[in-house]
């Protein structure tokens, strides 16, 4: 089974070449299902759907394979959320091959603590360590501006 939901481009700095088309290929056989494109609040109901269809088959593991994913937002990493819950609900485990874009996400939400994939190259930690030292760069800043209380001069009426 095969299904092509053409992507859309995500603003006007998004040249038309650069469309990667949104494909769900279901392997029975195998127990894959291989996802391409971006995986957004519009294509990642198609996943679990494809997910779904494996429950007719014996397999006791299936396996997401997300690696030509380009693009993830919050309803895709919902969609692995519900796709583990789905495997467990029929038994089954779920093995999730990310993309790097993915991978990060994945490692930053702590989604890793659930999931079962294999472990993030090189760039991807390095990545992901930048982001965190960042991202406690900047409440360390936001905690120092932040006002306690606010001078009554500057209070309005």
């Amino acid at each position: 089974m095969s299904l092509h939901v053409p992507s859309l481009p995500a603003g006007p700095l998004l040249d038309a070449g650069e469309l990667s088309p949104f494909s769900v290929t279901v392997d029975r056989p195998s127990g894959w299902v291989r996802v391409t494109g971006e995986l957004d609040r519009e294509t990642a109901h198609h996943v679990l759907d494809a997910l779904g269809t494996l429950a007719a088959t014996r397999h006791a593991q299936w396996t997401l394979d997300a690696k030509p994913i380009t693009f993830c937002d919050a309803e895709g990493l919902r969609a692995l959320v519900l796709a583990h819950r789905l495997a467990l609900g029929h038994g089954r485990t779920l093995s999730v091959l990310p993309s790097p874009c993915m991978h990060r996400l994945v490692l930053l939400v702590g989604l890793d603590q659930l999931l079962e994939i294999p472990p993030p190259p090189a760039t991807v930690r390095a990545g992901v360590a930048q982001s965190l030292r960042v991202r406690r760069s900047l409440a360390a800043v936001r905690d120092v501006r932040r006002p306690t209380s606010v001078p009554e001069e500057e209070l309005p009426g």
